[in-house]
């Protein structure tokens, strides 16, 4: 479907997303709320499949491309296909498409990682030469750093998949987003909240970008409603930090920002780290709250003047 603005049916809102039962979840969270705001809406949901998606027996450095996870939602909006996409911030690279513009950034659910094990264990409790998996670079990275004793190894699939991958025995741990496993009701199955010095997490984790055309204001007023200004001051900063890296999901970095002083003062809290965990690099700032891509600026080139530049072009990455 490739129709104009004033060729779209009044009060109807097209949104995409991944198939995933997460995704779908979260979608639907959205949907719930916009209806009980603008009850006259007329939603329809489409299913859009991602590189990521299709590519799902490839680790992810093999996929070799940033936005693996939104690509093709975005060529969706481009095209007028859909109004909406909805994203998991962390899966979003640090510049848009030009013609987009992410529209919304609802309240955050929590950012951090979970460990999961087969039998309740913590990550200081498992033994030596334990398998853990995971997806991520960035936590293989720095679980190897706090544990260099253990197996990680990748770990794809959705998150059903890779439940059943640990109940199997193929991994003695998995690490996964708190978040995700919030929104599924799955809390119960976490062995521990991984603490952010161990683990710091994924640029945006655990908040949902709502991405439009830029200047189509029906849906920018439809979705201004679920906005939380908070969770924006905190995404601008740690995305000021991931767009000076050029960085997607494929690179090891992390960052988490948060507030203090009254929600005045922002602090950014950023690493990069060598591939195979044997070196990692930390730094943060602080400073006003509308400074925050600014600050998260600031951090990367600190980071990458200590020694982050060599680490992140050992992964053939362009800064």
């Amino acid at each position: 479907m490739t129709e104009t603005e004033t060729e779209r049916e009044a009060n109807t809102l097209r949104i995409g997303t991944r198939g995933s039962l997460l995704a779908r979840t979260q979608t639907e969270t959205i949907v719930e709320r916009l209806r009980r705001h603008r009850p006259e809406l007329k939603i329809h949901v489409e299913i859009i499949q991602t590189t990521g998606d299709l590519r799902q027996g490839v680790p992810f450095a093999q996929v070799g491309t940033k936005g693996m996870f939104v690509k093709e939602i975005e060529t969706a909006l481009l095209t007028r296909a859909i109004d909406v996409g909805v994203h998991s911030l962390k899966d979003m690279p640090g510049e848009l498409p030009d013609g987009l513009e992410l529209a919304c950034v609802p309240e955050r659910e929590d950012p951090r990682d979970a460990l999961l094990s087969r039998d309740g264990a913590k990550l200081t409790d498992l033994p030596p030469g334990a398998v853990v998996g995971t997806s991520s670079i960035r936590r293989q990275a720095q679980l190897r750093h706090f544990r260099p004793d253990l197996r990680v190894v990748e770990l794809r699939g959705n998150l059903d998949t890779r439940l059943a991958k640990l109940d199997a025995g193929q991994y003695d741990a998995i690490v996964l987003a708190v978040a995700g496993l919030n929104r599924l009701g799955l809390a119960a199955r976490i062995s521990e909240y991984i603490n952010t010095e161990v683990c710091l997490p994924a640029v945006g984790q655990g908040a949902l970008a709502l991405e439009t055309r830029t200047g189509d204001a029906a849906t920018l007023a439809w979705l201004a409603q679920l906005h939380d200004d908070d969770t924006e001051r905190i995404i601008a900063a740690e995305r000021g930090f991931q767009a000076r890296l050029h960085g997607g999901c494929t690179v090891p970095v992390g960052a988490l920002a948060t507030l203090s002083d009254n929600r005045q003062t922002i602090t950014l809290r950023g690493i990069i780290a060598a591939p195979d965990g044997s070196a990692l690099l930390r730094d943060e700032m602080s400073g006003p709250v509308q400074m925050g891509a600014a600050i998260g600026v600031d951090v990367a080139e600190r980071l990458l003047a200590r020694g982050g530049a060599a680490f992140l072009e050992a992964k053939g990455h362009s800064l």
